[in-house]
């Protein structure tokens, strides 16, 4: 296996992970942004356009740093570690006209399921190019490793007809992908595309999320077979039939917030998590998985979490 990924353990040879350049950061607002707490949402209205570090330098430089720690451990694991190319110049105006455009959150851009290799399609205006990034690194795996590449349609410029489909959203378990929908990012049409590009033999079963959850990893965590992470209240219908008699890690809206659910799993019992989110590091130790406390406040504040901030390329995983 050169190239793809089954499941959301197994274990991780290959990764992309973000870049957050303190100078490039633009802060943004749109009305999809429901997800925000009260604090994050005033402070986005009120500096909409504006560059982070001229702003608030000491946040932009700590998400930087974190960001390159992160790639820095993951490498130390011995995983292979791609980053994205910084964008300059005219390239960076076309990349982000409406602002942010760090590609700190490769999670959203790209897809992988099995041996196929997506151009998402994303909500947010800021974020609808943010894809074109990661070109590089897919037109590598295309050329080298075989993936077969497929490019979502995107939506409309006024964010309001889809299809969007968002790799925050998608969680692969085998043949069954799970697919969130709230209204912030994914879409039932982007979910049928998916179904379509992968045939007969995959289930893609969208779940319903709240109207305020931006992604269905900002809800829910497959951690290893059999053991995942949820915040029951952030689910409209609850788990998919398949996962309900698994163990369950149950955590609350505040948990939820600092994105309990969304960590990196390097292979199964083995994850980075928040050091922040100290309980659930405690019901993962008691569990057997052995936990990397890693800070990531900074991303996180901005909406996106370790899950986020990576996109596997490589995961050992076969499909039964």
């Amino acid at each position: 296996m050169l190239f793809g990924a089954h499941h959301e353990w197994g274990k991780l040879r290959e990764v992309v992970i973000g870049i957050s350049p303190a100078e490039d950061f633009v802060v943004f607002h749109e009305p999809s942004q429901r997800w925000l707490t009260p604090d994050g949402a005033d402070f986005s209205r009120a500096y909409v356009g504006k560059r982070l570090i001229d702003v608030d330098p000491e946040r932009a430089k700590l998400i930087e740093r974190q960001a390159d720690a992160l790639a820095e451990l993951v490498a130390h694991q011995g995983v292979t570690v791609h980053r994205p190319e910084q964008l300059k110049g005219e390239e960076r105006v076309f990349m982000a006209p409406n602002g942010e455009g760090a590609q700190l959150f490769p999670r959203d851009g790209m897809i992988v399921v099995g041996h196929h290799v997506i151009d998402a399609s994303l909500r947010l205006k800021c974020r609808q190019r943010e894809r074109y990034g990661l070109r590089p690194i897919i037109q590598q795996v295309v050329q080298q490793r075989g993936a077969r590449w497929s490019s979502v349609p995107l939506g409309s410029p006024g964010c309001v007809d889809g299809p969007f489909l968002e790799g925050g959203d998608t969680l692969l378990n085998g043949y069954e992908i799970y697919v969130g929908i709230s209204g912030c990012a994914s879409d039932l049409a982007g979910a049928d595309w998916l179904q379509a590009l992968l045939g007969d033999r995959y289930r893609v079963i969208p779940v319903a999320l709240r109207s305020n959850v931006l992604h269905l990893d900002c809800a829910m965590a497959l951690v290893k077979p059999g053991l995942l992470i949820y915040c029951p209240q952030k689910l409209i219908d609850g788990l998919p039939m398949s996962l309900r008699d698994w163990d369950k890690i149950e955590v609350s809206v505040e948990e939820a917030t600092l994105l309990a659910t969304n960590c990196l799993v390097l292979e199964e019992g083995h994850a980075i998590v928040d050091a922040e989110n100290a309980r659930v590091i405690d019901e993962l130790k008691r569990r057997k998985v052995e936990v990397i406390p890693q800070p990531f406040d900074g991303p996180i504040a901005t909406g996106g979490g370790l899950r986020c901030a990576h996109h596997p390329l490589l995961r050992e995983s076969i499909l039964a």
